[in-house]
């Protein structure tokens, strides 16, 4: 087993399981899902301060009360007396567990009608037995919000958060959607004023929270209400799992033993115990990851979701962000996947290398001892099938839970720089070239056009773009003994980022490409189709994409910066990896733009971002996308100024060509780029 990296932490858990409700329905699973978390927690490496609130069915209906305590009854005041307890007792990085299983509801939800739209449904409630004439009682989304704003802002307290309850007030309307095991209840509105809300013992969230993306920020009361229950009060102190998205439904499902178990906690526990024997560190990224595949091949009506810090775990303690993004590999009845596809930028024929969950090496340390490779078979929008594993006996190891990163890619859309002829011998002795996923070099002789030339200018490498101009924002490379070495490394990080910048779908489906629309405004400017836009420093580009369909689809942002640098802004402002986009629902995102202050320094006024979505029918994460920022070389900083007329982007457009005419028709996707030029006057 994985030695402890918490140990000198202390562990606090609340586990909360609701089964009996007097006067609706009552689930079956909820009680034993946090019963069988504390057996967990309790066989664990660390010692864990539990404190269970439980409401138990009684075998007399005619007791209308849980067979547990009063004092251990999921209550409002015992929940609210158990938070305050760990508030007061724990210390500064000390781990806190939640766990609630039971219903779910939000404000207003019975007060339906046919117009999603038009509905005002508010913050999201659990739903908690009490004693009274109700036998319910709710403690609402920003009570808990409050709770997480005061363990980690003011107690500095490391927080897990589990939800397996339904997380939206959406499928309520459906009709007759509550059968047997659904975890939700409509809103009572006479049951919440019959009990106060306890909220003078916690702190309110503060009206001025932010919500941030890369260096802009969601900003604006109306955003802050919309979103509140997402509750990023300080993402880096929190993980929330949660059981399903904002449009489906919570389910009890039942064991081969016949035991009804809530779906997040059952996969919860069965992914946690696979890893815990493996003796696999953990964080919440791969326990969501690995957790969101079981579900995928499982129990695919429900999609987990994630939100705030991913890199730490209360299972394991913090850990360090990996720089190596890994494509989670599952099995199904045809075979072996990779959850990637078409959007992803895979091909038939790429060779991936694949992990075991026990590989805790970072993989880019062992190029050259790769344990098991596979080959793309075939390539659907969002998944592929991997075939030829080698070596051969291999085969019958791998499974779900093992991971693959991409060795060779036969894309036809590489990235083509040329080379000076006096620099192409050094480039292939440096074993650079070995890893030419998205980049494909040409000699002077060669009769092609390129995106890139690599020019000796006296003593350094300068890397011009298609009309033998200097490129924004590249570092100059001095042309010594380490020159060829850090030249490479640079093309390559370029070649992936204007690879992945030019990824779009070349056969789109006119049906699905109608199922949402999306218009951008500047600073509450008309809004407008257009792609292209100017934003002064400090000032707001909102996106507005809406789902004209009836069923969820699921958006992924990233933005690609100056500094060459793609990375995702829905995780990195403490979401998950993706949005889930409701049925019939605009969904305005304003992002604020600045001019970066390695710009400003260097006595640039303008810088270009290029904000690229993703539109999916199912959920779908891009952990390959994301690029770190280009690794600066000697006592030189940046290179050239930006300059209006750079042709890149012009050049990306003839990237694309003939497209695969074999789409899975159950995989939809579709992408949308958007130019947002900064300007600092």
């Amino acid at each position: 087993m994985a030695q402890s990296s918490s140990a000198s932490r202390q562990h606090w858990a609340i586990l909360i399981g609701i089964d009996y409700y007097k006067h609706e329905k009552c689930l079956q699973g909820c009680v034993r899902d946090v019963l069988n978390v504390k057996d967990y927690l309790e066989a664990g490496p660390d010692p864990v301060n539990i404190s269970m609130l439980t409401a138990t069915t009684p075998s007399d209906p005619s007791s209308h009360l849980p067979l547990e305590d009063p004092h251990s009854w999921p209550t409002m005041i015992n929940f609210v007396n158990e938070l305050q307890r760990v508030v007061q007792n724990a210390k500064p990085r000390d781990l806190v567990y939640i766990h609630y299983s039971g219903h779910g509801s939000r404000e207003g939800s019975s007060k339906t009608s046919g117009d999603q739209s038009a509905q005002q449904l508010g913050n999201l409630a659990f739903v908690l037995f009490e004693n009274n004439k109700y036998g319910i009682t709710y403690f609402k989304g920003e009570i808990l919000a409050s709770c997480l704003k005061k363990m980690v802002e003011d107690k500095e307290l490391l927080v897990t958060v589990v939800l397996d309850c339904c997380f939206s007030g959406s499928v309520l309307r459906a009709g007759d959607v509550r059968a047997a095991g659904i975890r939700s209840v409509e809103y009572n509105s006479a049951a919440d004023a019959a009990l106060p809300q306890h909220e003078g013992c916690l702190h309110d969230v503060s009206r001025d929270t932010s919500y941030h993306l890369r260096d802009s920020t969601l900003w604006g009361d109306e955003w802050r209400d919309k979103w509140r229950d997402k509750w990023l009060v300080n993402p880096e102190g929190y993980t929330i799992l949660s059981a399903c998205g904002p449009h489906e439904v919570a389910q009890e499902l039942e064991t081969r033993n016949g035991e009804k178990r809530g779906a997040l906690s059952y996969f919860l526990l069965k992914t946690l115990s696979i890893l815990r024997k493996q003796g696999v560190e953990i964080t919440h990224e791969s326990l969501y990851e690995h957790m969101r595949i079981v579900f995928h091949v499982c129990w695919p009506q429900q999609t987990p979701m994630r939100y705030g810090n991913k890199n730490f775990s209360f299972f394991n303690g913090p850990a360090t962000a990996s720089n190596s993004p890994f494509i989670q590999v599952y099995t199904k009845s045809n075979g072996l996947c990779l959850d990637a596809g078409e959007a992803h930028g895979v091909h038939t024929g790429d060779t991936y290398a694949l992990y075991s969950p026990e590989w805790l090496v970072d993989a880019t340390d062992q190029a050259h001892n790769v344990p098991v490779t596979a080959q793309v078979d075939v390539v659907r929008c969002l998944t592929s099938d991997l075939a030829k594993i080698m070596p051969e006996t291999a085969a019958t190891e791998i499974g779900t839970g093992w991971h693959a990163r991409p060795l060779t890619s036969l894309s036809q859309r590489k990235i083509s720089v040329r080379l000076p002829a006096s620099f192409n011998g050094q480039a292939r002795q440096t074993g650079a070239t070995e890893d030419m996923r998205y980049l494909r070099l040409c000699s002077e002789e060669d009769a092609v056009a390129c995106m890139f030339h690599v020019v000796l200018d006296q003593d350094r490498y300068k890397i011009l773009n298609g009309l033998n101009e200097a490129v924004a924002n590249l570092p100059a490379i001095p042309a010594d003994e380490q020159g060829a070495e850090r030249l490479m490394d640079s093309l390559q990080h370029i070649s992936k980022f204007k690879y992945a910048e030019g990824i779009e779908n070349r056969t789109p489906d006119a049906q699905f490409e109608a199922s949402f629309s999306c218009v951008s405004s500047v600073s509450g400017g008309e809004p407008r189709n257009s792609s292209v836009f100017d934003v002064e420093h400090g000032g707001t580009w909102q996106l507005e994409i809406r789902n004209n369909s009836n069923t969820a689809l699921y958006l992924a942002l990233f933005d690609f910066g100056p500094s060459w640098k793609i990375h995702n802004l829905l995780s990195d402002s403490g979401n998950g990896g993706f949005w889930v986009l409701e049925p019939n629902c605009p969904e305005p995102l304003p992002l604020v733009m600045e001019v970066p202050e390695f710009m400003q320094r260097n006595g640039q006024g303008c810088c270009e971002d290029v904000i690229k979505l993703f539109v999916t029918n199912k959920a779908a994460t891009f952990p390959s996308m994301v690029l770190p920022e280009l690794p600066l070389y000697g006592s030189y900083h940046r290179g050239q100024p930006y300059k209006a007329g750079d042709g890149l982007s012009a050049l990306v457009a003839g990237l694309t060509g003939s497209a695969r005419s074999d789409d899975a028709r159950h995989e939809k996707w579709a992408t949308r780029s958007f130019i947002i030029r900064t300007i600092k006057k």
